[in-house]
């Protein structure tokens, strides 16, 4: 089985408990490192779990994904306070940098009324139960068990 510190690579799949797909690796596995939390909690347990070759489909609640719906994680915002803010584009994803954030945080625009835009915090999965697939394909040694 895969320990902590493997590199993993693995096929998936991610759904909504009514069959539509909201992502596909479409055939070309997704690398983690075991142990350095790059995915979700469950998935990462469920990895460590398999041996190459088994699948396993995982159903995840909110709290074991991106987390419940927040209202707080909604803020309405001047337009006059975002570049291009007359024509934000309604339902889509946008960056959202302040002076203290190096990184831009996504946000989706809710609405733009009265020269104000609602942004959206929340990630856009937030309150969703989720399912994946997912498929080991294989599991590289540790880097310090290969030069031993």
């Amino acid at each position: 089985m895969p320990s902590k510190g493997q590199r993993a690579r693995f096929l998936y799949r991610g759904s909504f408990p009514d069959g539509k797909v909201f992502d596909d690796c479409e055939g070309t596995p997704h690398e983690v490192i075991l142990g350095r939390h790059q995915v979700m909690r469950a998935l990462e347990e469920a990895l460590l779990d398999m041996e190459p070759g088994d699948e396993r489909t995982i159903e995840l609640a909110p709290a074991e994904a991106y987390g419940e719906r927040d209202e707080a994680a909604l803020q309405r915002v001047p337009t006059y306070r975002i570049p291009n803010g007359e024509n934000l584009p309604v339902g889509h994803l946008i960056g959202w940098t302040t002076p203290r954030s190096a990184e831009p945080i996504p946000a989706t625009v809710v609405s733009i009324e009265n020269q104000v835009a609602t942004l959206d915090f929340n990630h856009p999965l937030a309150g969703r139960d989720l399912i994946y697939w997912i498929k080991l394909v294989d599991v590289e040694p540790a880097a310090s068990a290969k030069t031993a």
